[in-house]
């Protein structure tokens, strides 16, 4: 899973009682990068640091887990760019070329001074293996969320890595997650920016788990140039389907991981009068903490669908309508909800609603 022009590592600093809890993704030679955030107007302090850094080159991106570093005190936000300081001056870089993001629990102080003791050791650990950075990141996840893809461009080839965390707080506003999306394919930043665009409008923008949007959400895509250049139409195209494909890859996996999930949906809207309204549809059953309940017990109730459709003003007629779906008991379900109002299209995923959510969220 070796990745041209960049570093990883991850350890323990003592933010979190056990485990990994602070990660470092390293770029000697910098990196082209651009970013997706949080929609959430109450963002955390890492998240308002990276927005101001994103447009530089990006030569190290500092992770913790098990603190969402959000709406603490007063000095936060300074507390947070000393991290950046701290983290710059041990990689002979400036504070403006690190990016920065946390997760975990809102309201609770980062212990600033751990992190900062950790940080030589952090840089020493460096190395061509993600596997310790993937499970850094880690919060309510059950397990690390990474796909690494070989792209064949004829005599060109380039690598794509995808790592990302999320399991709970996941809609489809740039569901609740960070994600670092890296590549060693030398790429235009303005292009990279609408194809990155496209790949998370048809992935984490897709999925859902609970409703509810975190302080801390970020996608990250980094581009290391070190690798063979992508220009013409075909490139751009096959390039443009590798990453889309990694981006769904973790999006699914976010879904498969949601909080108590015991069932993964494919959950496809058909027939609707335009896709905007194919979209609405989607929104509404996967929101359904009813519809959830149902598909947690196995339970055919497509009375709940036709009453979140209404809900949002989708007026069905009887005889147009249909839902189709594979056995409800399996732990992989599609469900197809044919509107019967035109030919438009939307597909999202979406996992039940169990006890087990109820028990991770009551602590």
């Amino acid at each position: 899973m070796v990745i041209r022009g960049f570093l990883f590592s991850g350890i323990k600093s003592g933010i979190k009682k056990e485990g990994l809890d602070l990660g470092l993704i390293y770029i000697p030679q910098g990196a082209c990068s651009c970013g997706f955030f949080t929609k959430n107007v109450n963002s955390s302090y890492s998240v308002r640091i990276s927005k101001r850094h994103i447009k530089n080159k990006i030569f190290a991106v500092l992770v913790n887990s098990g603190n969402a570093n959000c709406f603490t005190h007063k000095e936060g936000l300074n507390d947070t760019l000393k991290l950046t300081e701290e983290l710059a001056k041990c990689l002979k870089i400036k504070k403006e070329n690190v990016l920065i993001a946390s997760t975990g629990i809102i309201g609770k102080k980062l212990p600033f001074s751990k992190i900062i003791k950790k940080i030589p050791l952090l840089v020493k650990n460096l190395k061509k293996d993600p596997t310790l950075f993937s499970r850094s990141i880690l919060t309510t996840d059950t397990f690390p969320k990474k796909i690494h893809l070989n792209l064949d461009l004829g005599k060109k080839k380039v690598n794509l890595l995808g790592i990302a965390k999320g399991a709970g707080m996941i809609y489809p506003h740039l569901a609740t997650m960070l994600a670092f999306i890296l590549t060693d394919a030398k790429i235009e930043k303005k292009l990279l920016k609408e194809i990155l665009q496209k790949a998370v409008e048809e992935s984490f923008n897709r999925i859902f788990v609970d409703g509810c949007t975190s302080t801390n959400d970020s996608v990250f895509f980094l581009s290391s140039l070190k690798g063979e250049e992508i220009k013409n139409k075909k490139e751009v195209k096959k390039f443009s389907q590798a990453l889309i494909e990694v981006c769904q890859n973790l999006a699914k996996m976010i879904i498969k991981d949601g909080e108590g999930a015991t069932k993964f949906v494919n959950l496809k809207i058909e027939e609707a009068k335009t896709e905007e309204e194919a979209k609405k549809a989607f929104w509404a059953i996967s929101n359904s903490v009813l519809f959830r309940s149902s598909l947690y017990g196995g339970i055919p109730n497509w009375g709940r669908v036709v009453a979140g459709l209404g809900q949002v003003g989708i007026k069905l007629e009887e005889e147009r309508f249909k839902v189709e779906s594979s056995d409800l008991k399996k732990k992989e379900i599609e469900i197809k909800i044919k509107l019967g109002r035109g030919k438009s299209f939307y597909q999202g995923w979406c996992c039940d609603i169990s006890p087990g959510y109820v028990k991770i969220n009551s602590k």
